[in-house]
């Protein structure tokens, strides 16, 4: 028998997941995607209006649902996404493992560079999004249910 704390998670997370995907992929723009891990504070400006739209995004889905959303839950949606995408963790966690990483990728040419790069983008992606749900899936299970 499924407990009601496995089917509470469960049901928060698919809306924070919508949230993710309206928040990440729909709200962040090319300027955002590209600018917020560069260094200095166009950076970290572009980073933190991604974040803030993202966030917006996941608590609005969270409270659609009708989750309650103290304010502990914001932050602790916001903080972890915002490190994640300022130091571009997943990429760190692809050099880290010797997996396909840009560094890898920028060295190689012609033809090999291409395919490189088409392989390396969903890695990236995953491992990424990955990062984001561990994240969202602690906050709904320690701090909501």
């Amino acid at each position: 028998m499924v407990s009601n704390v496995v089917i509470a998670t469960s049901a928060l997370f698919v809306l924070a997941y919508l949230g993710h995907m309206v928040g990440d992929f729909l709200l962040q723009s090319t300027w955002m995607a590209l600018t917020k891990s560069q260094k200095g504070l166009l950076g970290m400006w572009a980073c933190t209006v991604h974040v803030t739209l993202y966030t917006s995004a996941v608590v609005l889905m969270l409270w659609l649902g009708g989750g309650t959303i103290a304010t502990m839950v914001v932050v602790a949606i916001f903080i972890p996404h915002w490190v994640i995408d300022r130091w571009s963790l997943g990429e760190k966690w692809l050099r880290m493992t010797r997996s396909r990483n840009r560094n890898r990728i920028e060295k190689t040419s012609g033809l090999m560079r291409e395919y490189a790069f088409a392989f390396y983008a969903p890695v990236y992606i995953s491992v990424d999004n990955t990062l984001h749900f561990l994240c969202l899936w602690a906050t709904i299970r320690y701090l909501m249910v």
